[in-house]
């Protein structure tokens, strides 16, 4: 069983990288920050206030999370419908970053994550996989880039979508998502020992993967 754990901030460009990572090693790809956008999904569609811990766990009773991948596409089902796309949207994001923090949300994803973890080779991405859900993973990755490098390609998602954002909005954004997630009681997004810390402001997402690889096959020490 092959387990790749990679953690890294925000639009760190985890995604594409792990996506691509994972169809040059013929293994899942398992963006588990999809699970935690069904969350915020499913409190946005019933009213909840995300503030509110104790309504936004007791939600997780009635959410039921599938995850099917189909030609190397990950697919997200809550409660049986198909919500790839819908979790993709700034509403979501910031809701998201409120309700991850609660130790119920964080046990609930936990339990999906392990799950596969266990059934799969893959690539799984988040923000405490290195350090909580798979620390023994066969290899560890930590991605980072300048906030600014960041703060543009999320941008130009957002752009690419229609929505209407401005570059120091979504960089402002990025900067408070980045404090929550380091300073969060609860698995703090950390760099630690035994990962292999990659910055890719100045790289390409091929020459990134190629990198990662070859660590993984053994060519790079």
């Amino acid at each position: 069983m092959l387990n790749v754990a990679v953690d890294g901030f925000s639009s760190s460009g985890k995604g594409t990288v792990c996506k691509r990572l994972a169809e040059k090693l013929g293994v899942i790809h398992f963006d588990t920050g999809a699970i935690y956008r069904v969350i915020g999904l499913y409190v946005i569609e019933n009213n909840i206030d995300p503030r509110n811990e104790m309504l936004v766990t007791d939600a997780l009773s009635s959410i039921n999370v599938e995850v099917k991948h189909i030609n190397s596409k990950q697919i997200t089902f809550m409660n049986g419908r198909d919500v790839s796309d819908e979790i993709r949207t700034q509403e979501v994001s910031d809701i998201c970053s409120l309700t991850s923090p609660y130790q119920k949300c964080r046990d609930f994803v936990l339990k999906i994550q392990r799950d596969i973890a266990t059934k799969c080779d893959l690539v799984m991405e988040g923000r405490d996989i290195t350090s909580h859900v798979l620390p023994n993973a066969d290899f560890k990755f930590f991605l980072d880039a300048h906030i600014d490098v960041r703060a543009k390609r999320r941008f130009d998602e957002f752009v690419a979508k229609g929505e209407v954002v401005t570059f120091d909005e979504v960089k402002a954004d990025l900067i408070e998502r980045d404090r929550r997630d380091t300073q969060r009681e609860l698995s703090p997004l950390i760099l630690t020992e035994g990962t292999i810390h990659i910055d890719n402001s100045n790289m390409t997402i091929e020459e990134e993967v190629e990198l990662m690889y070859n660590i993984i096959k053994g060519e790079v020490k």
